[in-house]
């Protein structure tokens, strides 16, 4: 009776979620190096690129540094499922402070006096003053659903700063995609982040 409960106890820690994923992922590893590179264009692969496992549906998100006058591209697969290419969906934004105005209001205690000028008691006033607040709100630079589901975005950084790429793989399509030890369905996906020195417009000594 001992040993079947070690082993049902011993399987049960086998199948954590978390163990689960994290073969998962050990399957996708370096999966990006399999994505098409833009070494016409110049590019060279950035070490800043990712590879994961996606179960259909999933959303993640990146941080990334871009330098001032460096070219960035952009782009995503999945070599193990390639009839997923073509429908990734991806946005590039970044975290802004913005500075505004906001009305505060405080209540201070003032004296009352009655009729003959002597103190009776005290009062709370509300004060209403104005405030420098700053925030932080979520600039969206790129969106490729706005840019027929292009794969790809390469732009010039005009400043060194970070930016988030969030990914997201639709619903649909399961039927064609790996199994793990979960029974879940996921595909290896790869982010490909390439860099190259940007051409500098005007003149230069």
């Amino acid at each position: 009776m001992m040993k079947n409960l070690i082993y049902i106890l011993g399987l049960s820690i086998i199948l954590t979620p978390s163990m689960v994923l994290a073969q998962n992922q050990k399957e996708c590893y370096n999966t990006v190096q399999f994505c098409p590179v833009g070494k016409r264009m110049g590019f060279t692969r950035n070490m800043q690129s990712y590879s994961g496992a996606f179960e259909m549906g999933d959303t993640s998100v990146v941080t990334i540094v871009v330098y001032k006058g460096m070219e960035y591209r952009f782009s995503l697969c999945s070599p193990s499922h390639p009839e997923l290419n073509g429908s990734f969906e991806f946005k590039v934004t970044e975290k802004l402070t913005e500075a505004s105005w906001e009305d505060v209001v405080t209540y201070v205690e003032k004296p009352i006096y009655d009729e003959d000028g002597f103190e009776d008691g005290v009062e709370k006033v509300a004060e209403t003053k104005r405030k420098r607040v700053y925030k932080k709100v979520e600039q969206i630079w790129y969106d490729n659903t706005d840019d027929e589901m292009s794969q790809d975005f390469i732009f010039l950084s005009r400043s060194t700063r970070k930016l988030n790429i969030k990914v997201y793989l639709p619903e649909g399509g399961e039927s064609d995609m790996s199994s793990g030890l979960s029974g879940s369905t996921y595909a290896c996906v790869g982010l490909l982040i390439e860099h190259q020195p940007g051409i500098i417009s005007g003149f230069t000594r």
